[in-house]
């Protein structure tokens, strides 16, 4: 009994650190469903699109248990998800800057609720480096103003 209380802290403390250090990725397929359980027989709830990034909370094998932008969750099938890293831009005609500062020059304004492939999830003073395929623009933008990344 004694060495089962000695290694519960340990067992505890590694579910939640899996929980704690969430995985984002980002969707695959041209077209997929979120669902309410892991099952294609259940309710879908949603359409998301090609590069939307979702927050992985559970992993099975063929399924993940995933929150959105807003705090949604639902399910997704793993073949639907890609670990290419993409952040979602919160912040109508938010522009990306060539340097992380704000001093620097403007290369584009993005729309709110585009994404935008993260090439570095590595902050820098609180600015990540970002791909935008519409005009091929690879630059610094306000992590504050994203999400998809902690």
């Amino acid at each position: 009994m004694i060495k089962k209380q000695k290694w519960f802290p340990l067992l505890f403390f590694c579910f939640i650190s899996s929980f704690a250090y969430a995985d984002f990725m980002s969707v695959n397929a041209d077209q997929a469903f979120l669902h309410e359980a892991p099952s294609g027989s259940t309710k879908k709830s949603f359409i998301v699109t090609k590069g939307y990034p979702l927050e992985v909370i559970v992993s099975l094998k063929e399924w993940k248990k995933v929150k959105d932008h807003e705090g949604l969750i639902n399910w997704i099938k793993t073949s639907d998800l890609s670990s290419k890293r993409t952040v979602l831009n919160l912040k109508g005609d938010n522009p990306i800057y060539l340097e992380p500062s704000s001093a620097s020059p403007i290369l584009a304004k993005v729309n709110e609720n585009v994404t935008l492939e993260l090439l570095d999830a590595k902050k820098i003073d609180d600015w990540v480096k970002v791909y935008s395929k519409v005009g091929d623009i690879e630059g610094f933008i306000k992590a504050t103003d994203l999400w998809g990344i902690k």
